[in-house]
């Protein structure tokens, strides 16, 4: 071989090692994309789906529905980022069919495949009814595997790693069977094996993290918004929810209840009784106040009720049902019972601000009290 000869041959083993190297920059990245697509899409239906977390085959069926709709979009921009595998275009949207299963059982399986059909079928309408079969029994196939997977196998780790390997497997079978080169197995097969895999790995973390963060972000959410003892609204939704009504200028009511000779129940019978007598309260009123009235500990043995539409729920009829209540319900204790009673004191706000309306029923708080407790009274202006 001449000196021309070997350069000539060196080169185009660089050009071919340059090619190889780009075209596997390119996959890479590609895959990274679609992990980004994953990552997006999973943290957005997370945080919409807050307040119903953690999403199981048990929970609601609107939440698996929404949950099935998600991924369904998951799949369909995976599919459209799809990435080449020397001139073989594969996709990961086996990752997102594998996390409904996971989550939400059978019915966002169906969701989320079914969206993935019409996608394929529908918007892609060149491929044959061949092909639509083939992908409706693969659909059919995966439902069931992942019905006697959640049978036998309870830990999640294992039932994702086993529907994503068997699920790949299934993908596998359907990529021999079609017409691929020589060297399908070393360019295609394994290589689509291996992305699967990783990219199931890194799925189920984020997944996983994902939902324990918005799960403990929705606690701690509670937590702030919760009066510990009671399981009330604390002052700062009340205030909240006061702000929201000043700004509507519509007309609405305050009542404060405080209960009676709370001090002697602390006093008689010890400060765990008194925490047990003001759960008991909460309870009352919970089962007395529907929404949208609004229920909170104000401070102490004090609890506040805000009405926005007074006439729908007038305060006065709630306070004088709730008086009675607490006095025909006494608080049983292990083998005696605690009669309490409760006073009241009502204000109506008219364009007037919060804080003179919460003085308005302190006064009139006040003057139940001191007509002889176990009453309710409506602040009346001079």
């Amino acid at each position: 071989m001449s000196l021309h000869d070997l350069i000539s041959y060196n080169n185009h083993r660089l050009k071919l090692w340059y090619r190889k190297g780009f075209m596997m920059l390119a996959t890479v990245n590609i895959f990274f994309m679609n992990i980004c697509i994953i990552f997006l899409v999973s943290t957005f239906t997370f945080y919409l789906l807050r307040d119903r977390l953690p999403i199981q085959p048990g929970s609601k069926m609107s939440t698996r529905l929404y949950f099935g709709l998600s991924n369904g979009m998951t799949g369909i921009l995976l599919m459209h980022n799809a990435i080449n595998l020397n001139g073989a275009l594969i996709d990961l949207r086996l990752l997102p069919l594998a996390l409904s299963a996971l989550f939400g059982g059978n019915i966002s399986i169906a969701v989320t495949g079914l969206m993935l059909l019409i996608y394929r079928f529908v918007i892609d309408s060149g491929d044959s009814l061949d092909a639509l079969f083939s992908s409706v029994i693969t659909l059919l196939g995966f439902l069931v595997l992942s019905f006697i997977c959640r049978r036998f196998i309870k830990r999640q780790g294992y039932f994702f790693s086993a529907i994503v390997t068997v699920g790949s497997l299934l993908v596998l079978s359907r990529l021999i069977m079609s017409n691929s080169p020589a060297d399908a197995w070393g360019t295609i097969y394994i290589p689509y094996f291996i992305l699967t895999i990783g990219g199931a790995f890194l799925f189920y973390r984020l997944s996983s993290l994902l939902q324990q963060h918005f799960v403990l972000y929705s606690y701690q959410s509670y937590l702030a918004s919760t009066d510990q003892l009671t399981r009330l609204a604390n002052r700062h939704v009340i205030l909240e929810k006061v702000t929201t009504l000043e700004k509507s200028k519509d007309s609405w009511g305050v009542i404060l209840f405080d209960l009676d000779h709370f001090k002697n129940v602390n006093d008689t019978h010890g400060h765990a009784v008194g925490d047990a007598v003001l759960r008991h309260f909460s309870i009352i009123l919970n089962e007395h106040c529907p929404a949208p009235v609004t229920v909170g500990r104000y401070g102490g043995e004090e609890f506040i009720v805000i009405v926005p539409d007074i006439e729908l729920h007038p305060p006065v009829v709630l306070a004088e049902t709730i008086v009675t209540a607490v006095q025909q319900t006494p608080f049983v204790m292990q083998d005696h019972a605690v009669s309490i009673t409760v006073s009241a004191g009502i204000a109506y706000a008219h364009q007037q601000p919060a804080e003179t309306v919460f003085k308005q029923a302190d006064c009139a708080l006040y003057e139940a009290k001191a007509q002889g407790r176990n009453q309710y009274r409506l602040y009346r202006s001079e």
